[in-house]
């Protein structure tokens, strides 16, 4: 059996959960997975409805690891209880496999993959795959903007950036955080003219590809849109970010724009200004030559290589 440990925090949401269950149901045809995560109802939730057998444990460390091959951490950061059970796996001969994230430190496993540090390993839905290969054609005007700032993204700051974008007469998509509740997507619905919210079970990908620009927070969600080839407007939503921005910026797939408390209609469409059509082709070409969509396939074969799948 395979674990996935997989974060769930206040600093992160969903996103390393989304992750695990991901590549847990593509596994799981072939070999027997469990995803482990700490108690809590959002992911109670979200993992009842994905058909993958999950055991929400208080104390990770705690966990029976009978019949267990390898341990996958997609944890940031590591918490005393996810450094005992790494202990207590190295000690019991386990493989120790480490999904290394922004937030994250290498710890001491048997396998490593940094998804951003190298992008070519960005572990990515597989209908990003599909989307990468799709040609597509840049509008000579902006008209569409992909909205995917997380889960944690308070309702009254979103809605701050909806008026912004409708001010400069942007259509919108939204990935809805778990914040937002329905009433107040038919708030938003209602106020702003032309929104659409994707479901909560769907992947990003179409969005991604359908937008003219993506709003993001800088970090692995800067490779979802480059695997399209969509240019991204990296927001950086607290200090912490603001490198990351600028590091994303400087891959050459899009531009930072100011953080939330400095967001306004002006500064806003100064950072779009100079993204021309042929300035916004010229950052597709260079995030699709980043991210292909087969990052997933290389982490199986790496996990077969060194025995921990079958």
């Amino acid at each position: 059996m395979v674990i996935f440990r997989a974060d769930v925090s206040p600093l992160n949401g969903l996103q390393h959960l989304r992750r695990c269950a991901h590549l847990a149901s593509l596994l799981k045809k072939s070999n027997r997975v469990m995803v482990c995560a700490r108690e809590d109802k959002r992911a109670a939730k979200f993992l009842a409805g994905k058909n993958i057998p999950f055991i929400l444990a208080k104390d990770q460390a705690k966990i029976d690891l009978a019949d267990t091959r390898a341990i996958v951490f997609d944890v940031a950061p590591f918490s005393a209880p996810d450094t005992k059970l790494l202990e207590k796996a190295k000690k019991s001969g386990l493989k120790t496999v480490q999904i290394v994230t922004n937030e994250a430190e290498r710890q001491p496993v048997d396998v490593a993959v940094s998804p951003f540090a190298q992008t070519e390993n960005a572990l990515l839905h597989h209908k990003f795959r599909h989307f990468h290969q799709v040609r597509r054609k840049y509008r000579k005007a902006t008209k569409l903007v992909f909205i995917h700032l997380g889960d944690l993204l308070p309702y009254r700051d979103l809605r701050a950036i909806v008026d912004t974008l409708h001010r400069l007469r942007f259509k919108m998509k939204i990935s809805p955080g778990l914040s937002l509740k329905k009433a107040d997507k038919r708030t938003l619905m209602k106020i702003y003219p032309g929104i659409h919210v994707c479901g909560k079970s769907e992947s990003p990908a179409r969005a991604n590809f359908e937008a003219d620009l993506a709003l993001i927070m800088p970090g692995e969600e800067a490779l979802e849109a480059a695997g399209v080839g969509t240019p991204a407007l990296y927001m950086p939503l607290d200090k912490g970010q603001e490198t990351l921005a600028d590091a994303c910026a400087g891959m050459g797939t899009g531009v930072r724009i100011p953080s939330l408390a400095d967001f306004s209609v002006q500064a806003l469409r100064d950072a779009i200004a100079p993204l021309t059509p042929e300035r916004r082709e010229r950052m597709g070409a260079v995030g699709k030559a980043l991210v292909d969509g087969l990052g997933v396939q290389r982490f199986f074969k790496v996990l077969k290589d060194n025995g921990i799948i079958a």
